[in-house]
């Protein structure tokens, strides 16, 4: 019974996972057309806002009004919204 629970999950997993990927290369490609832009971005711990500075594999950099850098992964990405 393990064997066919641990089959049935991996083929599930398969399923899902490119659909997985798919959304984070959405994602990634809306932030490369931001760089240069002030944005506001939210995650499951809170709102940030600055300058998108850099569009990494896994990660974005912002500037912030302080002046400080902020890097945030493109994982915890919830919404994103373009300030100018």
């Amino acid at each position: 019974m393990l064997r066919v629970w641990y089959a049935l999950k991996n083929f599930f997993l398969l399923l899902w996972f490119p659909r997985c990927w798919k959304k984070a290369r959405a994602k990634r490609e809306l932030l490369r057309g931001l760089v240069g832009k002030q944005i506001e971005i939210s995650t499951p711990f809170g709102y940030l806002a600055g300058e998108l500075v850099v569009v990494g594999k896994d990660y974005i950099e912002l500037l912030d009004e302080i002046g400080a850098d902020v890097l945030v992964r493109i994982a915890k990405i919830e919404t994103v919204r373009s300030l100018s």
